[in-house]
Order: structure tokens, then C-alpha cells, then sequence
């Protein structure tokens, strides 16, 4: 509740009167982003939202860029099955007839609850959406769901259809990219609205006008998913020979790989409105195993402060936790070692996390960090 003067309220009446979604900011449902999806991986949760146990926000656009291969879709895929663990219900708008239900099922979803529809055109994908966000409105169903659109960049406009079903062979970009930002602007308010959360994956490509290669990538259907979406992760990737100390049997390789075992994902937030824009992480995306949700913790535990790395071997500093400094030793003797990790690594580094990534004018302010797995509290004073 405004602790403003009554006559000051008084201003508000009418404006309240003619839109009802007018509210204070500390109490309004649209510009509050209360909890989040998991990723999957804590590095990746952490550079989206702030929080190891964060992820993608709900009620928000969050898209996944990057080249063919690099792990859009599984791990959009992986973020739904982690919102059907919340209660959420997934529903897919497939442009590129490419969803297969035994992949899916092996990230974790439960298919005979997951809302599957193809879509070709951009007209079509913005309007069943569209009318499926209203239902929700209608319905005051809030948090309840969660749509992935895989990808953007197959989606082509009706004219471009139209052309093609004529045997001309014309493309049709500038309709098809103001189509694609109509459908953006569109979303965007209404998935707030609804308390829907929407993620979209998208291609990458050089940009041909730029003198040099550039860190941040084009994107395919012009800048309205960028300007819309609330957060951008960029990715990319590296494929990654065998390695025992990754924890990997030799049994658990694909023969015909050629000891290929996975892919080294890099995500940079291109854009983020929650935490600070380019932040960067590595995820390891193991092809029997899945995503590894400790991959990329040691790096920013280094980079942190959390842990200090000599050369090969890794140090636990003093006054870490109150504890005096510890040798850790080389990272395989004690990756595994999950009461190092859940007592000591992890809470101090979300404690960090808290500090660098907040927006705060006062860095005194007091930290609470809630580690969900053990339901512990750790708090701290930053100085």
C-alpha cells in the first residue's frame, strides 16, 4: 500500500477508473517478476537472473540465439520439463516440423501433458498465440503456462507463402521482419498480462556490413526480437573429446562419435533487463547425459573470489565461511565432493553473485541467500 498523502492518491482515481491495471510499481503483478524457471544449469541460471537457483523469469520473453547445433533447443526443451515439475503446462509452436516426442520425452517431459502446434507463417504463429494468451487472461490462470517458439527464424510470411504456392521465387524479408516485431510487441504485453512465460530460439549470422567480426551476432528476422525480448542469451559452441575427468565412462560414448562425447556451450546475455547485460558462462552438454548443471561453477567461483586457482591446483581462501584456507588440490580430486560444493562453494558463491549482479545504489545493504536444496539460509554483510 503508497504510504502517499490521501490528496495525492485522490489524483490517481481517475486515471485507476480508466485503466485498471494501473498500480503502484511495488504492487503490481506486471512489473514484478516473482520466481523463475531452472535452466538446468546453475552458471547459465546465474548470468540470466542473478541466482544459481534463478533462471529464466516468469511472465517474461527470454530468447536463444546462436548458429545450428549449438543447444537451443535442448535446453529450451530442458526449461520446460523443469516448469512441468513446477505445475506448469508446456505448449510448443513448431515452425519447423522438426519436434521429435522420444528427444523430448529424454530431457524429462511428460508428453501427454505438453500442448504441441505447427505453425508456418509469422501471421498464423502471432494470432493462435495471441487468442491462446487472451483465453488465459480471460481464465486469471497466472503462472500457469509456458510456450517455446522453435525458431523464429523459420517462420515466413503468408505473401512469401503465397509467392512460393505461384512458382514466383521472390523472398520477402522487409514483410516478414515488420511482421515478426508486430508479433513481438504484441506478445511482450500480453504474456505479462497472462503471467505466461514465452521462449523463442532464433538463428545467428555475421553481420555482412560490419568492417570486423563482432562479439554480439546478427540475428534473423530484423531487430524486433531483440528490442522486445526481455532477456537474449547468446550461444556457442565447441564439441569436446572424451575426458575421464569429466566423471565420463568410455562405455557412455557413441561408437560412430569418434570420441566426440559432447559440446561445450558459451552463453553471453546480449541483453538482459534483471541483471547486467554480457555476462558469459560455459555449459557442458554431455550427448548421453544431458546438460551438466555444476558445469561452469568452477570458473566463476574463480573469478568470484570463492576459490583461488594456482596453475593447476585450486586453494578454498581463508575466512571463507569462517573457515581457515584449505588445499584443494587439482579439480578432479574434488569435483564429486558435494559437501565442499553445498557447504562451502555454492552459498558464499550465490552470496557473490547477490553483490556483483544487483542493481543496488548501497552496498552495505544486508544479503539473504536462500539455497533451496537444504533450505539454509546464509547471510552476510557486504563491506
Amino acid at each position: 500500500m503508497s504510504k502517499l498523502d490521501k490528496d495525492i492518491l485522490k489524483v490517481f482515481d481517475k486515471l485507476e477508473k480508466l485503466n485498471p491495471e494501473a498500480k503502484f510499481l511495488s504492487e503490481s503483478a506486471l512489473s514484478n517478476v516473482t520466481d523463475h524457471v531452472d535452466t538446468g544449469c546453475m552458471a547459465l541460471n546465474a548470468i540470466i537472473s542473478g541466482s544459481l537457483y534463478g533462471g529464466v523469469p516468469m511472465g517474461r520473453i527470454t530468447g536463444f540465439s546462436g548458429p545450428s547445433a549449438a543447444g537451443k533447443t535442448y535446453i529450451i526443451n530442458k526449461i520446460l520439463a523443469n516448469a512441468q515439475k513446477k505445475g506448469m503446462v508446456p505448449v510448443i509452436f513448431d515452425t519447423e516440423a522438426a519436434v521429435d516426442a522420444s528427444s523430448t520425452t529424454g530431457v524429462g517431459l511428460d508428453n501427454d501433458q505438453v500442448k504441441y502446434v505447427p505453425v508456418q507463417t509469422v501471421e498464423d504463429c502471432r494470432n493462435q498465440i495471441s487468442a491462446f494468451l487472451d483465453s488465459v487472461i480471460e481464465s486469471k490462470m497466472r503462472d500457469k503456462f509456458i510456450i517455446s517458439i522453435d525458431s523464429l527464424g523459420n517462420l515466413a510470411s503468408q505473401k512469401e507463402v503465397d509467392d512460393a504456392e505461384k512458382g514466383k521465387s521472390a523472398t520477402d524479408m522487409g514483410t516478414r521482419a515488420k511482421g515478426l516485431k508486430s508479433m513481438m510487441r504484441l506478445l511482450t504485453f500480453k504474456a505479462a498480462q497472462a503471467g505466461v512465460t514465452i521462449l523463442f530460439s532464433n538463428h545467428t549470422y555475421d553481420d555482412p556490413s560490419a568492417m570486423f567480426p563482432t562479439l554480439v551476432k546478427a540475428q534473423s528476422g530484423g531487430k524486433g526480437p531483440v528490442y522486445l525480448a526481455s532477456v537474449l542469451v547468446q550461444l556457442a559452441k565447441r564439441d569436446e573429446k572424451h575426458d575421464a575427468s569429466r566423471g565420463e565412462d568410455s562405455d557412455e560414448l557413441l561408437p560412430e562419435a569418434n570420441k566426440v562425447s559432447g559440446t561445450t556451450l558459451r552463453a553471453l546475455t546480449v541483453k538482459n533487463r534483471f541483471v547486467p547485460p554480457f555476462l558469459e558462462c560455459e555449459a557442458y552438454l554431455n550427448f548421453k547425459r544431458g546438460l551438466d548443471l555444476y558445469s561452469g561453477l568452477r570458473e566463476m567461483a574463480v573469478n568470484h573470489g570463492v576459490i583461488e586457482q594456482t596453475g593447476s591446483t585450486f586453494i578454498l581462501p581463508s575466512g571463507v565461511d569462517g573457515v581457515p584456507g584449505k588445499k584443494l588440490g587439482y579439480y578432479k580430486n574434488w569435483k564429486s565432493d558435494t559437501d565442499l560444493w553445498d557447504t562451502h562453494i555454492l552459498p558464499n558463491l550465490e552470496i557473490q553473485l547477490k553483490k556483483q549482479y544487483s542493481y543496488s545504489v548501497d552496498d552495505s545493504v544486508e544479503i539473504e541467500t536462500v539455497v533451496p536444496k537444504k533450505d539454509t539460509k546464509v547471510k552476510t554483510k557486504s563491506t
